[in-house]
């Protein structure tokens, strides 16, 4: 009994340390212990020694001049591991299996490249509709604001990031690529509120395509799948379908993603 006592004793520390560091996230990225104590609800000695710890272990960096608390080298490198580690087109693989069967169009999953800011092939299932097919080439780039796929990423960054690709220079593929940025933001609401994004030949003439954003942790984008078809057969009551379907399968990877599911 006494191993038992010291066992859930031992795990309910940890759980509060990860408390602590789940509190540092992109919109919040540094704290004081006061205002981790009201936020945690952690009485104050509870969160000063972990604090303590979790410095000293290099997980947290307190800020010289400002005496607050930011993620620390130990965590930045943890995540980086991680990100090395995460094979997302397995964990995607299953799903987009499943869509190209279900609706018998190209299944694009393309991710992120934050450091670039624009979006990369990584997997693709080629549908096998008679006829015309759509496809992409794997490790093949894109903007993030023309076409569904990096379109749908481009809605759900955090606004900092969406602001500053904002900013920058906006190439034309097509006579309707989106590149006046009022039109861009309207899309993007559009987006962000039906749950997908839909694009008619904005990046190559005679395609179309819906897409859904894939959420991380921090619920900001990190990748999309995405149907491709010919523009001949993306009649709109046909796109909205896919968009829910889409907008379903990848919440469910995003929740598995973050470990929800």
């Amino acid at each position: 009994m006494k191993v038992k006592a010291e066992n859930q004793a031992g795990v309910a520390l940890v759980a509060k340390a990860l408390l602590i560091l789940d509190m540092f996230q992109v919109n919040n990225p540094t704290w004081t212990q006061a205002e981790l104590v009201q936020a945690t609800g952690l009485n104050r000695s509870t969160v000063n020694r972990l604090v303590g710890f979790l410095t000293s272990k290099g997980y947290l960096a307190q800020i010289e001049h400002t005496g607050r608390y930011s993620l620390g080298l130990a965590a930045i490198e943890l995540g980086n591991r991680a990100n090395l580690s995460f094979d997302l087109r397995s964990v995607c693989r299953s799903v987009m299996t499943r869509l190209v069967a279900e609706i018998n169009e190209t299944v694009v999953l393309t991710a992120l490249d934050r450091a670039n800011l624009e979006g990369v092939c990584i997997d693709q299932i080629e549908g096998q509709h008679e006829g015309l097919r759509v496809f992409e080439r794997v490790g093949a780039t894109f903007p993030l604001h023309a076409g569904a796929a990096p379109k749908a990423i481009l809605a759900h960054l955090s606004e900092e990031t969406r602001s500053l690709y904002l900013n920058g220079k906006l190439k034309r593929f097509t006579d309707k690529t989106l590149t006046v940025r009022d039109a861009l933001e309207d899309d993007i609401r559009a987006t962000r509120e039906r749950g997908y994004a839909l694009s008619q030949q904005e990046t190559y003439e005679g395609t179309a395509g819906v897409a859904a954003a894939i959420l991380g942790a921090d619920n900001t984008a990190i990748a999309s799948i995405a149907i491709a078809m010919p523009v001949h057969r993306a009649k709109p009551d046909f796109l909205h379908k896919i968009g829910r379907i889409l907008a379903t399968a990848t919440n469910d990877v995003s929740q598995q993603i973050r470990g929800a599911a």
